[in-house]
């Protein structure tokens, strides 16, 4: 019972260990989705080419905040363009919330 307590322990802390602060370079995207009807929502961006375990799971969700509607729609179009203009982009991260890794920052690369 305790080895596999222990091994259930370990890879809890792997995933998360995965979800910690980091960047992700040439991200193309495929679609971008927001569910919500609040001021506030944030939006999904999903993934042609990068995957992450958040959940669990593999999964290609980017789940991008902003507290201000202008950086919202800012982080918005930098993604749109992205898609419409098949250029990548990089975010830097931090942890995950649900099956979405959260984006703390979003750059277009061309």
């Amino acid at each position: 019972m305790n080895r596999g307590a222990i091994c259930l322990f370990l890879f809890f802390i792997s995933l998360t260990g995965w979800a910690e602060d980091r960047v992700v370079s040439g991200l193309l995207i495929t679609g971008i989705e927001q569910q919500e009807d609040d001021e506030e929502a944030p939006f999904d961006i999903y993934a042609r080419n990068k995957a992450h375990k958040c959940g669990g799971k593999v999964s290609n969700i980017f789940r991008v905040y902003s507290e201000y509607d202008t950086v919202a729609n800012r982080r918005f179009m930098l993604a749109l363009t992205a898609m419409k203009e098949n250029w990548s982009i990089s975010v830097s991260t931090h942890g995950c919330e649900g099956r979405a890794l959260i984006v703390n920052s979003l750059r277009l690369e061309h």
